[in-house]
């Protein structure tokens, strides 16, 4: 299967305005086949489309960033080939030590591009926890930025890390923005730009290496995720999605960003555990869709709060109370379905 076909397929038409990503079939009915492309270039053709479609449309949301569908789809890839010039390997291991998602996916993507294996590090984790997470990974490098920088750079120095990119100024690191700008073809460097990254083995090579708690996702098994997330959240283009990395596992939060990025929806990071960042989120970027657990829905409901407006959809992440349920839908014209 070609990348155009393996790509193609992995696109339905729905109600009108409204894309969906399913199971690619590979021509028995029934019988799931394996796409030799990768989630990273799936999301990449998706945001190149949504970027031509509709200039300037918001892809991620954190609190202080925004980031667009061209920008990611031009970014991307030039961060990828800025890391291979600069030595970077496929089946290299990067840590990645990001609080928000407009950065954590520009990260996750160029590494992914790049044929390496992103390791997302849990955010609040101290320099020591830090520091054993990437040697148990074996990362080789890292990228990180903002309030968390401090904390992954010293951990750096009890582990197998040699190369730190930052978004931001951090000192010691590589910033981000250099890394595109090795990757565009213009570019001076180190040599001339590499060529194409190998295809991985979808059965067998790794997408994600986790680690709170540990755990091995091949590229079968991300797409296998982002089908059913897609599934589950059922975005279109003008969805908004709200949700925090506090509420949802490390492969969630970043399926979910995946899902925005395909459907031509927008994802919106919350920034703290607590129902009240989740309001505000909500009202400020006019959210149509939250994933809320089932204590936040409760504090959503029964909270002093003013309640976001109906319609909402709210995507529960574990066994709701009926009460919760019926309450959601009568007294405040939302509904509840399952993550």
């Amino acid at each position: 299967m070609s990348y155009t076909s393996a790509y193609t397929h992995l696109r339905m038409q729905g109600p009108p305005g409204r894309a969906y990503v399913h199971r690619m079939l590979d021509g028995h009915h029934g019988r799931t086949a394996v796409s030799d492309t990768t989630v990273t270039a799936a999301v990449l053709a998706a945001a190149r489309e949504h970027a031509a479609g509709r200039p300037g449309a918001a892809a991620l949301l954190d609190p202080f960033h925004r980031l667009g569908y061209a920008r990611f789809a031009e970014a991307v890839p030039a961060a990828a080939t800025g890391l291979c010039r600069l030595g970077v390997r496929p089946g290299d291991v990067a840590a990645i030590h990001l609080p928000g998602v407009c950065e954590l996916a520009l990260a996750v993507h160029a590494v992914s591009a790049a044929g390496a294996v992103p390791a997302p590090l849990p955010a609040g984790a101290g320099a020591a926890e830090l520091a054993a997470m990437m040697t148990d990974s074996g990362a080789r490098f890292l990228l990180t930025g903002g309030a968390t920088a401090a904390e992954a750079v010293a951990a750096t120095e009890h582990s197998y890390v040699r190369q730190v990119f930052s978004f931001g100024n951090v000192p010691g690191a590589v910033p981000f923005a250099r890394l595109v700008e090795a990757g565009t073809p213009a570019a001076p460097g180190p040599g001339p730009l590499p060529g194409p990254v190998p295809p991985p083995d979808p059965l067998r090579d790794l997408a994600l290496l986790l680690c709170d708690p540990p755990g091995r996702v091949t590229h079968a098994e991300r797409f296998a995720d982002l089908y059913r997330l897609a599934a589950a959240a059922d975005l279109g283009p003008g969805d908004v999605l709200a949700c925090s990395a506090h509420d949802v596992p490390a492969p969630t939060w970043i399926g979910l960003a995946d899902v925005c990025l395909t459907a031509g929806a927008a994802f919106a990071g919350v920034p703290g555990p607590d129902p009240a960042a989740l309001l505000a989120a909500i009202e400020r970027h006019a959210a149509t869709v939250a994933v809320v657990t089932p204590a936040k829905l409760g504090a959503l409901v029964h909270g002093n709060a003013a309640p976001p407006a109906p319609g909402l959809r709210l995507l529960l992440t574990g066994p709701p109370a009926p009460e919760l349920v019926r309450a959601c839908r009568l007294h405040h014209g939302w509904t509840v379905q399952a993550l």
